[in-house]
């Protein structure tokens, strides 16, 4: 039995209609899941160094912890927004979504990757090089150099944390926007993937 034109053509569409619904399923998958989940980010500055160089180290970010309401810890890495003038919304998170961000060719550069520092009630000074948080000289042996800039005394407040890259003195941090939100964190680094002869779990 041979079919008709008219069927071949149904039968076509059919057949495209059934891969356009399997794109939109895949896409819409991968944006739930790399704004709930997990997403990727590439490392394109100094101020992680020597624990991250800028040569192109991409690292995966695990983001529900804090969704669901895990605190951070101390040395945690973590990708936060700076904007700390303002509250965070779910909007935010999408259009950070590293797949929004590639169809739309907007790249939000306030997304900075840090070290956890202290947490809400730490007090937290610089002595002589060295940070001391609650009295005590933190042992920071991932860090570049000696930090050569002092910074006021503080006391962390509640809902917020103290943020520090690892390369204190070529970084933008809390030092210079203050504590930020608990809210404004993206996400936990827990692997870097690439280099792939650097792969490692933080």
């Amino acid at each position: 039995m041979h079919m008709s034109e008219e069927q071949k053509a149904a039968g076509n569409t059919s057949v495209v209609i059934y891969w356009i619904k399997q794109i939109l399923f895949v896409f819409i998958v991968t944006l739930l899941v790399s704004t709930l989940v997990v997403q990727t980010y590439n490392i394109n500055d100094v101020s992680m160094e020597p624990t991250f160089d800028r040569q192109g180290n991409r690292v995966l970010v695990f983001l529900t912890p804090y969704i669901f309401n895990a605190e951070p810890d101390h040395g945690d890495i973590l990708i936060v927004d700076s904007r700390v003038d303002r509250e965070r919304t779910f909007m935010d998170r999408v259009e950070d979504n590293p797949v929004v961000s590639a169809i739309t060719g907007q790249f939000n550069e306030q997304l900075w990757i840090k070290r956890v520092i202290g947490l809400p009630g730490d007090k937290l000074e610089y002595k002589n090089g060295s940070v001391y948080r609650n009295g005590s000289k933190l042992e920071e042996d991932y860090t570049a150099a000696e930090m050569s800039s002092e910074f006021e005394p503080i006391e962390v407040p509640d809902g917020h944390i103290y943020i520090m890259g690892d390369n204190r003195n070529r970084s933008s941090d809390s030092r210079q926007i203050g504590p930020v939100p608990i809210s404004n964190i993206q996400g936990r680094v827990v692997l870097r993937f690439f280099p792939l002869d650097q792969i490692s779990t933080f």
